[in-house]
């Protein structure tokens, strides 16, 4: 072989001995590129998780005691936080009106006069004929009722009495008996012992998931007595109860 033959052999190794630490640098840089940026992403993420942690613990210990439920969800309508907001909010609700958290409901949108909430079907919720007990119902029909009140007030001073609650359920639960409803009655002196009058009337037995929704206007004559009605659904948006919740409006101001 001649001495151009053995030239253009060394060159050629010369070429791929470059390459191949060319290619096992690129290796290296980009490993070391991609551990920079899993560090920078991994402190970001740890960070965001705490910031979110500190958030919620702040809020929920600042809102505790808050009666003012509207200003307490618009405080939850931040960045990451509110996508835990109806949970937060449900757990502030249970420490405000403990009654509330023997169901498992959750409000989805609150503004001012108009609440619409959810409630799962629990075994904890259900009567002997494996559907939602009556008095579930009253007490998911009348959170959600309060709230749209609550948020219509327009003196923070006012405070709100229920004097009587009136639920239609529209078709009668099979296997309806006396021993229930006396266990109803019962329950609902329990839940609201100041309202002077109770009237149950089953329109369709409820199972699945309910929906409530109120939308609730403040009268423009001075009453201190007001009517709010919450409108029940099932999960095929077949109506399922009717709530009609009357409340005393009495001013506590000095």
């Amino acid at each position: 072989m001649s001495q151009s033959g053995y030239n253009e052999i060394a060159t050629h190794s010369l070429l791929a001995d470059a390459f191949s630490e060319h290619i096992q640098a690129t290796i290296r840089l980009t490993r070391v590129a991609l551990e920079l940026e899993w560090t920078v992403f991994t402190r970001f993420t740890v960070g965001v998780i705490a910031a979110t942690i500190l958030s919620v613990i702040y809020l929920v210990w600042t809102l505790r005691h808050s009666r003012r439920p509207l200003v307490v969800w618009e405080k939850l309508n931040k960045p990451l936080i509110k996508i835990f907001r109806p949970k937060i909010f449900a757990f502030l609700l249970g420490n405000i009106n403990p009654y509330s958290g023997s169901i498992d409901m959750r409000i989805s949108t609150f503004s001012r006069g108009f609440c619409t909430g959810f409630m799962r079907d629990r075994h904890s919720n259900r009567n002997p004929f494996k559907s939602i007990h009556a008095t579930a119902l009253a007490t998911f029909a009348e959170s959600v009722g309060e709230l749209g009140l609550l948020s219509s007030l327009k003196d923070d001073n006012d405070e709100i009495t229920l004097v009587s609650l009136e639920l239609e359920v529209s078709k009668t639960p099979w296997g309806w008996s006396w021993t229930e409803g006396e266990s109803i009655f019962n329950k609902l002196n329990h839940l609201c012992p100041c309202a002077k009058k109770y009237n149950i009337q089953f329109i369709k037995k409820a199972r699945g998931l309910l929906t409530a929704s109120t939308d609730f206007t403040v009268p423009d004559e001075d009453t201190r007595q007001v009517k709010v009605d919450v409108v029940v659904k099932d999960r095929t948006l077949d109506t399922v109860a009717i709530a009609h919740l009357v409340w005393n409006i009495e001013n506590k101001s000095a």
